[in-house]
């Protein structure tokens, strides 16, 4: 019986076995760390996707809010989609006049100014007829039209207001998705977006919306709202 220690031979193929299994566990070890931040980056698009899509949905419904009477004499569309953007219009705030406005007019007399910016719309309406015109400059008690005013409004029938636009575009060349408020900036809602539908239906009031993520693949979340607001101003 040997009363040695190990031979050399013996201690080569314990630290060749080592390594092995030393190397192994650090390979298994980065293999399963590349895999989790690939799903960590997955399951994040897709929350994002998710709270992206919920943002908009919130917007769809609200859309139309206020603008009944607008809506039925067709100054005012709830919802529009077009290839390269989605758009919804809702009452932003009434505005009140401080006295008659006549037909060829651009200055507009306020009781109050704040929260208007330039390139916002204001919808006019009389219930028979009206118009919108876009802010051009924002004084003191007044706004300054973009164009003369074609008719007359009064006091004690005209309904003056103001909409907010919002809209939703593909920033192609980055890959994102933006949300702009009236004339504002345009903000960052979600990236690394591949593809963007948007299909309204008028008829049916339905809106569908379909986002493709380019995350590891391509996957697709979509949703599709009712436009509440325009159902019920035709009721």
């Amino acid at each position: 019986m040997r009363k040695g220690g190990f031979s050399l031979i013996e201690c080569l193929l314990g630290m060749a076995l080592s390594f092995f299994v030393i190397s192994s566990s650090l390979q298994f070890f980065g293999l399963s760390q590349k895999v989790f931040f690939r799903l960590k980056e997955r399951e994040e698009a897709g929350q994002g996707a998710l709270a992206a899509l919920d943002k908009m949905r919130i917007d769809l419904l609200h859309a139309g809010q206020g603008l009944a009477g607008e809506m039925a004499l067709g100054l005012v569309e709830a919802a529009q989609a077009t290839e390269d953007e989605l758009r919804t219009t809702s009452l932003e705030k009434p505005l009140m006049l401080t006295g008659t406005v006549r037909a060829g007019d651009i200055r507009l007399l306020l009781a109050s100014t704040a929260d208007i910016a330039s390139g916002q719309e204001i919808c006019f309406s009389d219930g028979r007829e009206g118009e919108l015109r876009r802010v051009e400059r924002v004084e003191r008690g007044a706004v300054i039209l973009g164009e003369p005013l074609e008719h007359d409004y009064f006091l004690d029938t005209a309904a003056v207001s103001l909409l907010e636009n919002v809209s939703y575009f593909l920033d192609g060349p980055a890959r994102i998705l933006r949300r702009r408020v009236n004339a504002g900036s345009a903000q960052p809602l979600l990236e690394n977006i591949a593809a963007t539908s948007w299909i309204c239906d008028p008829e049916a009031l339905l809106v569908r919306v379909r986002l493709e993520l380019s995350v590891e693949g391509v996957h697709h979340h979509e949703t599709t709202v009712f436009l509440k607001n325009p159902a019920l101003a035709r009721s």
